[in-house]
């Protein structure tokens, strides 16, 4: 293709109107080393000249490409900018790297003469499909990816198959007398869940959900810790509820997060489709409640939920994040300590990173991005020079 049209379709694609046979063209182009070497000499005079409010400096451009191209080729990363809250976001810088760690990992060997060479860190892999099932006796479960198709009866049919995932037979057992069981998953792990009434719940890691393993009463009621996500089956006479920390969270037929940990600074619930009442309040989608964990007053404000549900979706998002908020999240998935030596360093990440990445591509992430950080058995070290 002619440069000129490969320069029209990278305009497309940063303003967001790239159409989906353009897309198969462009990315099909990419596929060639020579074309993706070309790719990068159409891309830097862009971003070092400034686009949408975006500019950087040759120094941190060749940063960020550094980081794309000493990554694990069978994973995408993001690399993230380092800067202070004020600062317009850097979607289009975000989109691009995006868009060439897909396209392939290259880069020419006048700019791998310039860079330093990777930053070297001892890999811990990330989180998986790991949970402890506890039925109403006490007996306990270990479920994985590994664990066999399992058929068990508490109440009602349990199937616990390979793909993560833990299924309650509709409608079994109603009217019987009401036994309760508890899935939890450990750092390090996440677990789907479909209740006795079809609804859907997605567990994060460190997080727990109570439940009964038939609906009975007049309400259905679940206890939740930690983060999940839930698509409610809505029926009218039997509301849906649920309760973290002492709230009650009362579904209108929603799709919802949940965020609870303990050592958040607020206890959060994201509404993306439908309506849910909490505390009273009503949300609308694109809503977030924010209670304050010292017994604050609600607040409702609009958000993008992206952010909120992208550890569903497999990614860790970092937008308008501080160290300490991505840290939490990084521990929790990666099933690590963090210590600080020194003060907390202060900003904001924008961006995204795929969860299925070892922890070096995380580090070396913010460590291109002025963070120093290095890991020592499991321990993730922030520390000041």
């Amino acid at each position: 293709m002619e440069e000129q049209h490969i320069k029209y379709l990278v305009q497309q694609y940063l303003s967001g109107q790239l159409t989906g046979s353009e897309r198969e063209e462009l990315f099909g182009w990419l596929e060639s080393e020579g074309n993706r070497t070309a790719f990068v000499d159409i891309v830097t005079p862009i971003m070092l000249a400034g686009q949408d409010r975006v500019e950087y400096s040759a120094k941190e451009w060749d940063a960020i490409l550094q980081t794309v191209f000493s990554s694990d080729k069978a994973t995408a990363v993001v690399p993230l900018r380092w800067i202070p809250r004020y600062m317009p976001r850097l979607v289009v810088a975000a989109s691009i790297v995006i868009l060439v760690a897909v396209g392939g990992y290259w880069w020419h060997a006048r700019q791998e003469q310039q860079r330093q060479a990777p930053i070297a860190f001892h890999d811990v892999a990330p989180g998986g499909n790991k949970a402890v099932l506890t039925l109403s006796g006490g007996r306990q479960l270990v479920l994985d990816s590994a664990t066999e198709d399992t058929v068990l009866t508490e109440g009602s049919d349990v199937v616990a198959n390979a793909g993560g995932r833990l299924a309650y037979n509709k409608g079994s057992n109603v009217g019987t007398e009401t036994v309760y069981n508890t899935l939890t998953t450990p750092r390090g792990g996440q677990y789907q869940l479909t209740l006795p009434d079809g609804t859907k719940v997605w567990l994060n890691a460190a997080s727990s959900i109570r439940y009964p393993t038939a609906f009975n009463g007049k309400d259905r009621i679940v206890t939740i810790t930690g983060e999940a996500y839930l698509e409610v089956v809505h029926l009218v006479h039997q509301p849906f509820k649920v309760m973290v920390m002492g709230k009650v969270i009362e579904d209108l037929g929603t799709h919802f997060n949940i965020n609870a940990y303990e050592d958040e600074p607020a206890q959060k619930v994201t509404l993306l489709e439908g309506s849910v009442k909490v505390e009273g309040r009503v949300l609308a989608p694109g809503q977030q409640a924010t209670m304050d964990s010292n017994g604050g007053k609600i607040q409702i404000q609009q958000v993008e939920t992206d952010q909120a549900v992208a550890w569903v979706k497999g990614k860790l998002s970092m937008d308008s994040l501080d160290v300490g908020a991505i840290l939490r999240q990084v521990s929790r998935w990666y099933d690590v300590d963090v210590v600080y030596e020194g003060a907390i360093p202060q900003g904001h990440f924008w961006g995204v990173i795929n969860r299925n990445v070892q922890l070096s591509n995380v580090l070396t992430v913010m460590e291109n991005n002025g963070i120093n950080v290095r890991l020592e058995n499991k321990k993730i070290i922030v520390f000041t020079k």
